[in-house]
């Protein structure tokens, strides 16, 4: 159901799956667009079961997550998105909790970089930006699930989104063109206080 319909708003593409978690009744797949030039990397099976959301947040009760990657993206040599997809997605049920817009996790305990190149050490759970008019546009209003991108993010962003809040971080990427498409070249948005400014 979930393939189908990315299928459908995304447009002709090849998928493959690239990993099967049988303990918390999940898949990982690859969506790949040569087209539109983005690897979508996903979770189907997650909305299977319902998030105990509260009352603001009915249209997360059934979520998917999603790293959105280059098209370049070679996962048999970085191979990082599959592995912390795999250990995100597992979270609310294993935790007893659900995501939200927002939501931060820490890149293990005590955190670390995701990628040599890519010094993130958290991650924060975001509406879709790039693919925002695709997956929740007008084509996405009769889908019974949400996704939710992972976007990696500095500990400078996350120290900054705990001392304002995740809208505020999520205003910032917005003003400064940071979208969920995975980039490893990508400076810090948020500045380390100076003399109590930014």
């Amino acid at each position: 159901m979930v393939t189908e319909k990315l299928q459908a708003v995304l447009g002709a593409s090849d998928i493959t799956t690239v990993h099967e978690n049988a303990a918390y009744g999940f898949t990982l797949k690859l969506l790949s667009s040569k087209a539109r030039k983005f690897n979508l990397l996903y979770t189907e099976g997650l909305s299977q079961k319902e998030q105990p959301v509260d009352e603001k947040n009915q249209q997360l009760k059934r979520l998917e997550l999603y790293f959105l990657l280059p098209d370049y993206w070679d996962l048999s040599k970085k191979k990082w998105p599959v592995d912390w997809l795999n250990r995100i997605a597992q979270v609310p049920q294993k935790n007893k909790t659900w995501f939200g817009t927002g939501d931060t996790l820490p890149a293990g305990n005590p955190p670390e970089y995701v990628d040599p190149q890519l010094k993130c050490s958290y991650f924060i759970l975001s509406e879709p930006i790039l693919l925002g008019h695709e997956l929740r546009g007008d084509q996405w209003h009769d889908a019974n699930f949400s996704m939710l991108a992972v976007i990696p993010i500095f500990k400078r962003e996350f120290d900054y989104k705990s001392q304002n809040s995740s809208k505020a971080l999520l205003q910032i990427f917005k003003e400064k063109g940071v979208t969920e498409m995975i980039d490893t070249y990508r400076d810090p948005v948020a500045r380390k206080r100076f003399m109590g400014l930014f």
